[in-house]
């Protein structure tokens, strides 16, 4: 599906802009032969649709291959007439990070957006520009810088959930002791890599655009294009950050994980001292290892001695868990 916007060639200051929408190809190929500015936007783009950017905008055949590709990292390619950017979109769908992503062709009198249909950063920047026509003063280079901008927002609320994730986790295990699961930290660090591994390639492509001169020909426009690279900057950092926290709190888990067993280890132990010198007891009493002539007998009877051997036994287990509460151990 396509829409567009068409601006006509930039009136002097103080004019009216007046934006036209949704023109027919023939309209948009005269629009073009006039010296208008265009935006066309392609969603899920059909293979007529691709045919007709190819013959009307002369695109190269690697750029018609790119735009039916979704395996491309973010990139910048420059040809005679236009330029070629990649960017991504991140979204998290089943707990994983996916890149949408989003193709576009910088020319001197258009702008041309190609991705999936779908809510997109394209939406939003198109429909800024499509309220606000004095943005196309800036010509193609601040609609590029529109659709730039929210894409680069769009990581700061995946970038927020996860922060408070972790730090939910984190104060989950430091105040109420409760356990985390290392599945949903190792999940949480997968996201953090993936959202890092379409962040690195975008600093680089924006710091290209600062250093085209078709795009990025005044100081403000280069200016424009510096505080978007510095902002994904903050973002690689603030991913960073987050990578670190989640190991710290691996740590924290590793580190509960052995305190429970080291305290399991210490009950087990102490049970085993305490009924270490009553199976001493009672075994020694059980033996006879030891025969006379006349035959010895004891002179009392039964039950004193096994009350007494029971009085024995549970004096020294007392003994022993007053001794271990004492130094802090039960």
């Amino acid at each position: 599906m396509m829409r567009s916007l068409v601006a006509p060639a930039v009136p002097a200051e103080g004019e009216d802009l007046t934006l036209r929408r949704n023109l027919s190809e023939a309209d948009l190929e005269a629009a073009l032969e006039c010296g208008d500015l265009l935006w066309l936007d392609f969603s899920d783009a059909t293979e007529a649709e691709i045919t007709w950017l190819e013959r009307v905008f002369k695109l190269h055949p690697a750029v018609v291959t790119d735009l039916k590709r979704e395996d491309r990292r973010p990139t910048l390619l420059a040809y005679p007439d236009y330029l070629f950017l990649s960017l991504f979109q991140p979204r998290i769908r089943l707990n994983k990070v996916m890149g949408e992503e989003i193709h576009c062709i910088i020319g001197e009198q258009f702008f041309i957006t190609v991705r999936k249909d779908g809510k997109s950063a394209v939406d939003s920047a198109y429909e800024r520009a499509a309220q606000i026509p004095d943005n196309w003063r800036g010509g193609t280079a601040y609609l590029l810088y529109l659709t730039a901008q929210f894409v680069v927002d769009a990581y700061y609320p995946l970038l927020d959930r996860i922060s408070n994730q972790l730090n939910e986790m984190e104060e989950a295990i430091l105040m109420n002791g409760r356990s985390t699961t290392q599945k949903s930290v190792f999940r949480i660090k997968q996201q953090l890599i993936e959202l890092r591994q379409m962040v690195a390639p975008q600093r680089e492509v924006l710091s290209n655009v600062i250093g085209e001169e078709r795009v990025a020909r005044t100081g403000e426009s280069r200016d424009l294009f510096r505080h978007l690279y510095e902002r994904l900057l903050r973002i690689y950092d603030v991913i960073d950050a987050q990578r670190d926290l989640t190991s710290n709190i691996l740590d924290l888990i590793e580190s509960q994980e052995a305190a429970k067993l080291g305290n399991a280890v210490n009950r087990l132990t102490i049970l085993s001292m305490i009924f270490l010198p009553l199976t001493f007891i009672t075994g020694l009493f059980g033996l006879n290892f030891v025969t006379t002539d006349p035959e010895f007998r004891i002179p009392l009877s039964g039950a004193l001695v096994m009350l007494f051997i029971i009085m024995i036994t549970l004096f020294f287990g007392a003994v022993l868990i007053y001794m271990f509460r004492r130094r802090g151990w039960l």
